[in-house]
């Protein structure tokens, strides 16, 4: 069996949007899920998915989420990369490609969680020889994301689709990569941008890009909404990810 790729988890955002449910302080990743930290059940996903080494690009809160991490026991080894002043999405990421090291890497969101096969994910990646693979979901009400067009057979991304005003289902973006570091790394890119705004959207023409399309559940806690409906979801997630593991 093959090693897995080292994942990184980009958790250094403000949490904005959910201030009036946390609080001003509380970092996103520290936000209370089922009576536990989120970060805390993204970890444990990783581990059931047999990924052994994590990187933690943190920002904002990194001391109280560090502060966390030494008193946890954990299967895997994981690597603190922090922003001294916030990059955005794609700055975070070339960041930690920076420091870090690691040819060839998984990156994911801090704030969503997937019923994602990370295994099946990184050898379909392998198996294509792409550039960048992106994991997408399918959802009946695109309208408020935009989606991906992919071709049917080789899943080589062609395009992204703005934002619609009428409903109709898709294929979303669901904010996880795997990323061939060397080849991103050689783009002459601002210190601070948005990784799918800034960079994604502008080299579909530069980039081998797949689409993995294989995600059927999927939630992010970026709002009061999704957060809520996250205490009894996430746990359930992460109990069908062991038993599936």
């Amino acid at each position: 069996m093959s090693r897995m790729l080292p994942c990184m988890i980009l958790a250094g955002g403000l949490g904005t949007r959910l201030r009036p449910v946390l609080g001003a302080g509380l970092p996103k990743a520290m936000a209370s899920v089922g009576g536990q930290p989120f970060l805390a059940w993204m970890l444990r996903w990783l581990e059931q998915q047999r990924v052994t080494d994590v990187v933690l690009s943190l920002g904002y809160g990194c001391g109280e989420i560090v502060g966390w991490l030494k008193g946890q026991s954990l299967e895997l080894s994981v690597t603190v990369v922090e922003e001294e002043e916030p990059l955005g999405t794609g700055g975070a990421i070339m960041h930690a490609l920076r420091s870090y090291g690691a040819p060839r890497m998984i990156v994911m969101n801090g704030d969503t969680i997937t019923n994602l096969d990370l295994p099946r994910f990184a050898g379909f990646f392998d198996a294509t020889g792409a550039d960048l693979a992106i994991a997408a979901t399918s959802v009946p009400d695109a309208s408020r994301y935009g989606t991906l067009e992919f071709d049917a057979g080789s899943k080589r991304l062609i395009a992204f689709e703005e934002k619609r005003p009428v409903p109709a289902p898709g294929f979303i973006n669901a904010g996880v990569y795997a990323v061939d570091a060397a080849r991103v790394l050689e783009f002459d890119l601002p210190r601070r941008f948005s990784f799918e705004d800034d960079f994604l959207r502008r080299q579909i023409g530069s980039l081998d890009m797949r689409v993995f399309p294989d995600i059927t559940e999927f939630i992010d806690i970026g709002i009061p909404s999704d957060y809520a409906r996250a205490q009894q979801v996430v746990p359930l997630m992460c109990e069908q990810s062991a038993h599936d593991s």
